[in-house]
């Protein structure tokens, strides 16, 4: 499925409900056949659109919908879970999927009892690298029951595995209080 349709830019909606209004207001004013028929196809094309964002998951929604789940197994401390979403291909900073299993991050997020959210999953912070391989920008805000916290803005570019499925292969953080987009900076204790 085209991700144009998989995954269309909210001005498509915009403009396809301006055409139904349009249509609509043409077709109540003068109630003849013609008018309702362009109202009718109108209507249908916004429902089709609707109905292919909603049945079909484009490369970047299968990439926000993985990082949400990582999110929600690292708020668990569940380093299985969190793996799931990550390919075997995965390497970050010297650090392979096995060592990000093992990795101390798993440790803090228990004793912290860290609460970990993900947003900011904009079409405008979507790359697509190649036939194979997309990238996507989020903010990640790890807040302990304490009251400390750590927030990053991160890149995270995913593969697509020999199943089909896209997995995180790099993720890179930066803090964007200190010192912007510009420079890299690891959250402590995540490899």
């Amino acid at each position: 499925m085209p991700t144009f349709l998989s995954d269309p830019p909210p001005w498509l909606y915009l403009v396809l409900i301006a055409v139904v209004v349009a249509t609509g207001t043409l077709a109540a004013r003068n109630q003849d056949r013609r008018s309702l028929a362009r109202f009718g196809f109108a209507a249908g094309v916004l429902f089709l659109v609707f109905l292919i964002d909603r049945l079909f998951e484009s490369p970047r929604e299968e990439a926000t919908r993985k990082v949400q789940a990582m999110a929600d197994a690292a708020t668990a401390a569940d380093p299985i879970r969190f793996i799931e979403s990550v390919s075997p291909t995965f390497e970050t900073n010297g650090a392979n999927r096995d060592r990000l299993k093992a990795s101390p991050a798993w440790s803090l997020i228990r004793a912290h009892t860290a609460r970990i959210a993900v947003w900011g999953f904009g079409q405008d912070a979507y790359d697509r690298i190649s036939e194979t391989e997309i990238e996507i920008g989020f903010y990640a805000k790890a807040e302990a029951a304490g009251g400390g916290m750590v927030m990053r803005y991160a890149r995270a570019r995913f593969v697509k595995d020999p199943d089909g499925q896209y997995r995180v292969k790099t993720i890179k953080f930066y803090n964007p209080a200190d010192r912007g987009l510009n420079a890299e900076e690891p959250i402590p204790g995540f490899p």
